[in-house]
């Protein structure tokens, strides 16, 4: 049920989204975008666009003022419905938000924010990242800047403060995030939030246990206290990984496979990261302008989330985004065939052959 409403609330953001350049020359742009980001596998260059030339998509992302904003406004408030209606008949389900950081690796000082950051240089995301049964989405994100600006800590609680209040109160919303947020202020601000978290934890974090006794030192479904950490008492789970043992604490008073298992959905956003890098193009970013960068961050989330939407057991991506690209936004699909049929026209007169078109009225 929820596949049929999920794809009637697509088909409604596509339309929103179409609709707001206030041009016919930026919505052909903007349709030109789509079809470059629901190419999988593809390289993201302006030169493969169709219809347009790469100098016009250049000043789409970077110089023309459509409401850019408003898109991603539609394109959230749908992520969030959609959730919603998914859940409609259940009691208090549990949403699942991830916090991360990924870096698109990047060299030279001509893109905007690149900066180094544990050892890696490129423009750092921290990105926020829904997931409710098949559902999963990212959100929205923020940029982290290099020193002297918010930490991702900050920029992560940013990004859940703005989730709406109509979300908390329908869902039991746990935050799940890696050793680099293990922090008291993160905890903290989660738990301000009225949110429940699992957050991975460093080994030779200190507990307020006497002596000096690290979360290495506590057994797996265990109770801690950590130091720093004056508000409630937390719950151990522990992996083994071969190589390195990880470990994760709970707000609530989960077992300790409990607490592994919860923590593993956290891979959501770490697919999403390398398929968004690899499939849907953020890796290949490489306009000059913090607008443009936020645009080509849009087309990757738009992307992904129609693509999700449309996937089924067994589809490969390429699959599902050129379903989700054909089945929303079908002029696009036209446009396609019809350039093919130009670029095809001197090599189908040498064979005999010559196609003509005539627009029907239906």
């Amino acid at each position: 049920m929820y596949k049929q409403v999920s794809g009637e609330r697509a088909h409604v953001l596509a339309q929103r989204i179409l609709d707001i350049p206030e041009t016919l020359y930026q919505r052909r742009s903007l349709e030109a975008s789509l079809h470059l980001f629901h190419s999988p596998g593809q390289k993201t260059k302006f030169s493969q666009a169709e219809g347009v030339s790469p100098s016009a998509l250049s000043r789409f992302f970077n110089i023309y003022d459509w409401d850019s904003d408003r898109c991603w406004e539609e394109m959230q408030d749908t992520q969030w419905r959609i959730l919603l209606e998914a859940a409609r008949h259940k009691r208090r389900p549990r949403l699942r938000l991830s916090v991360d950081l990924t870096t698109v690796e990047k060299v030279g000082t001509q893109l905007p924010f690149v900066s180094v950051y544990n050892g890696r240089h490129g423009i750092h995301l921290v990105v926020l990242f829904a997931e409710y049964g098949e559902l999963k989405f990212p959100i929205s994100y923020r940029v982290y800047q290099g020193k002297h600006t918010s930490t991702p800590v900050t920029l992560a609680l940013d990004l859940l403060e703005e989730v709406p209040d109509f979300v908390g109160k329908r869902f039991q919303v746990c935050v799940l995030a890696d050793s680099g947020f293990e922090s008291a202020v993160f905890l903290e601000g989660v738990r301000h939030l009225d949110f429940e978290f699992v957050v991975g934890v460093r080994s030779n974090r200190r507990t307020d246990h006497p002596g000096r006794v690290t979360v290495a030192d506590c057994p797996h479904a265990g109770y801690v206290n950590l130091a720093n950490w004056p508000l409630e008492t937390l719950s151990l789970g522990r992996v083994d990984r071969g190589d390195r043992e990880f470990f994760a604490v709970s707000s609530e008073l989960l077992e300790g496979d409990e607490i592994v298992a919860e923590g593993a959905h956290r891979w959501g956003v770490e697919s999403f990261f390398k398929e968004g890098k690899h499939q849907f193009g953020l890796a290949q970013f490489a306009l000059r302008t913090a607008r443009g960068l936020d645009r080509w961050i849009l087309m990757v989330f738009l992307a992904f989330t129609l693509t999700m939407l449309h996937r089924s057991e067994g589809m490969t991506l390429k699959e599902a985004a050129r379903l989700a690209l054909y089945t929303l936004f079908p002029e696009i699909r036209l446009n396609h065939l019809l350039n093919l049929i130009q670029k095809e026209r001197e090599f189908l007169l040498q064979h005999g052959y010559s196609l003509s078109y005539a627009r029907c009225n239906l």
